[in-house]
């Protein structure tokens, strides 16, 4: 028996050891969140709180964060080595990873993303303080145009479909993600398809027309930001005969645009 004690308690002081050296993950609590909620949360330490919401049945989003207290012994103090880290994750891949939120920062607010309805999007938070509890919020802000992509239009064959008259908005994530739009004539006639690059940095993205799923119609077209409405083709069309546009990164991930068609004989 005294042997079994001592046994025990040799593992015990291991186990704190490895703990203390930091071989022991921090815990981690789940919640909950609804798309256009803003919620408050609170974390001790490095521990992480994992935050899971739902993907928009229309239109894009983006997340806001803002470190509002650090309470260190009771008290609320302000160093600049006191911070948060997040980390937006969809079907296991990281989308966005920001360290360093801190309390001066404010409200800080990642890139826009458009993903496939009701899939489920993980925000991981951790602190970087041992003694340290972080008070923060969090909202997912929907920006959902009534025309929008429809995630997963990643192929000609799920494109999203067009109508004229209308403006379309749509998102490329990262530059692995390809946004198909296709548009089925009502009628005979000269078509002009036409794009804006709505980033607010510096970047381009590439329009490409396709005759069919498999036919590119020429080389693609580059847009840049603050460059305006730029022609992508004028087709002539049959009654019924379907044109496709494809759109991909250019020079930035999470690069925005805009598109439509117009009838113009």
């Amino acid at each position: 028996m005294r042997n079994m004690k001592k046994l025990l308690g040799m593992t015990a002081a291991l186990f704190a050891a490895f703990a203390i050296a930091g071989g022991m993950k921090a815990s981690a609590t789940e919640y909950s969140l609804n798309v256009n909620e803003e919620k408050e949360f609170s974390i001790i330490g490095s521990d992480e709180n994992v935050i899971e919401f739902k993907a928009p049945k229309n239109g894009a989003f983006h997340i806001e964060v803002v470190l509002t207290d650090t309470v260190k012994n009771g008290k609320s103090e302000n160093y600049d080595n006191i911070s948060l880290t997040t980390k937006m994750s969809y079907n296991y891949k990281t989308m966005w990873n920001l360290g360093n939120i801190n309390r001066d920062a404010g409200w800080v607010k990642s890139p826009e993303f458009c993903l496939p309805a009701g899939s489920t999007v993980s925000l991981n938070v951790k602190g970087n303080f041992n003694d340290c509890t972080f008070k923060y919020k969090v909202k997912v802000v929907n920006d959902g145009d009534k025309y929008f992509e429809k995630e997963d239009n990643g192929s000609a064959k799920k494109a999203t479909s067009i109508k004229v008259k209308k403006t379309y908005s749509g998102v490329i994530n990262d530059n692995e993600d390809v946004d198909w739009f296709v548009f089925k004539a009502p009628k005979a006639g000269k078509y002009k398809f036409s794009a804006v690059n709505t980033e607010d940095h510096h970047g381009w993205t590439s329009f490409t027309g396709y005759k069919s799923k498999n036919k590119a119609d020429g080389n693609y077209v580059g847009i840049y930001n603050e460059t305006g409405w730029k022609k992508i083709k004028t087709v002539s069309l049959k009654k019924g005969q379907k044109y496709y546009i494809k759109v991909a990164r250019g020079y930035n991930n999470n690069a925005t645009y805009k598109l439509k068609v117009k009838k113009v004989k």
